[in-house]
């Protein structure tokens, strides 16, 4: 049986199953088993249907038997308490909310269309539920932009669009719940302090996943107390929160946390800036005193004339390898493509999606990286090896960028410690 929540009347216009007074001041005493029957039709198909009532008290539109194919069969029922749930949250906020609302030209046709008191600005929400490639997602929601439609994609499971596009991912209630929750697509950015003063001046700065029900997300989202915010690129393709490993190229925010974004990321080029003038200034004054050494006569040594002979050269091959120099500032490109090289090499061996982070300050780490599974630790990318503490490494598998970063640290690290030269690291 074909449902929905709006019908169309030849006098009293569109009719919504989901407002007390149908939209248009009638009762639905007026149209549900009323005698004689009321004519009404599907706005979708123009097929005639009558008023009904679910065993759970939730009112719709059924078509009558006979009805042709209409877009309107393909939603199941989680669909329209979905689309029930998101008109419900967007009046609560104070806006008028119309249902299964088409475009002018008759190209897209929205779920549930919010407007506020002015009747011109528009959004969207979209209950979309069945599977949908990122392409056709994206196509969508340019036709809706093509009229000055935003638009909220909203779905309750993790497809691989979801963040592509302005979306959330959201949760029924349980059984002990009234509302429903966002669960994904609503993050905050987070500034740490850290130990390493000089390696890390400016702390570690993150986007975390942020959690509330559906009802105020809708509110704060036309209040414009939230906005869409496209996230660093970390991982492949965007942004990884949970140990699912889903990645988000977007999400949604409130602005202070993209301002705090920009100032943190600003804040850490200058550190990277003044950290690379130090070094080059360091370089060349040793370059300037090599010269100077090299000539000065060592306290002790032996005039020429008292020289013993010179001594025939070790026949034995010599290592042509120079010795490895630990590299502590790599540039912020690079550290982000480690990132990602981490966490696919985790995937790879282990099959578990890791994220990053340094809730636990340098010491323990040796200034490398942790990688968490859930709460867990489970490696350490690039910790140094004058600062590693093995004991506190104990279990836990190092990455290390290049065979180099190998040999340093290998030449310490107990038998049986775990260290994995991630084969596409940038070099």
């Amino acid at each position: 049986m074909t449902v929905g929540f709006t019908a169309q009347h030849g006098e009293r216009g569109r009719l919504d199953a989901t407002q007390p007074d149908l939209g248009c001041d009638w009762a639905w005493e007026g149209i549900h088993r009323a005698r004689p029957r009321v004519d009404m039709t599907c706005p979708e198909c123009a097929h005639p249907v009558h008023a009904k009532v679910s065993r759970h008290g939730l009112r719709f539109f059924a078509h009558d038997p006979g009805s042709p194919t209409c877009a309107l069969a393909g939603e199941s029922m989680e669909h329209h308490l979905l689309k029930l749930e998101l008109a419900t949250c967007i009046r609560a906020a104070g806006h008028h909310a119309e249902l299964e609302v088409r475009g002018p030209d008759g190209d897209w046709r929205a779920d549930v269309m919010a407007s506020g008191a002015d009747g011109r600005t528009r959004m969207a929400w979209e209950a979309q539920l069945s599977p949908i490639t990122a392409e056709e997602i994206g196509r969508r929601t340019a036709r809706f932009a093509k009229n000055g439609v935003r638009v909220c994609w909203v779905a309750t499971r993790l497809r691989p669009w979801v963040g592509a596009v302005p979306s959330v991912h959201v949760r029924p209630p349980a059984e002990d719940e009234a509302r429903w929750l966002v669960t994904g697509g609503l993050v905050r950015f987070e500034v740490e302090d850290c130990d390493d003063r000089y390696g890390c001046p400016a702390g570690h700065g993150a986007w975390r996943e942020a959690a509330t029900d559906l009802r105020s997300f809708v509110r704060w989202v036309l209040d414009g107390r939230v906005v869409p915010h496209r996230l660093p690129v970390i991982y492949s393709g965007g942004y990884s929160f949970d140990v699912e490993g889903h990645v988000w190229a977007g999400a949604w925010t409130a602005p202070q946390y993209v301002d705090a974004a920009a100032a943190f990321a600003e804040k850490e080029h200058r550190a990277r800036v003044r950290r690379e003038e130090s070094r080059a200034r360091w370089l060349e004054r040793k370059r300037r005193a090599e010269p100077q050494q090299a000539a000065a006569p060592r306290p002790g040594a032996v005039p020429p004339s008292r020289r013993p002979a010179v001594r025939q050269p070790d026949p034995r091959p010599v290592d042509p390898r120079p010795e490895p120099v630990w590299v502590t500032d790599l540039p912020g490109p690079e550290l982000d493509r480690l990132n990602a090289a981490a966490v696919r090499t985790a995937r790879l061996l282990h099959n578990v999606g890791v994220h990053l982070r340094h809730s636990d300050g340098n010491r323990r780490w040796a200034s490398g990286t942790p990688l968490y599974v859930a709460d867990r630790p489970y490696g350490v990318l690039r910790p140094r090896p004058a600062l590693v503490d093995w004991s506190r490494l104990a279990g836990l598998v190092i990455f290390v960028r290049d065979d180099d970063e190998l040999r340093l640290l290998g030449r310490t690290a107990p038998n049986g410690t775990r260290i994995v030269v991630l084969a596409d690291a940038p070099r």
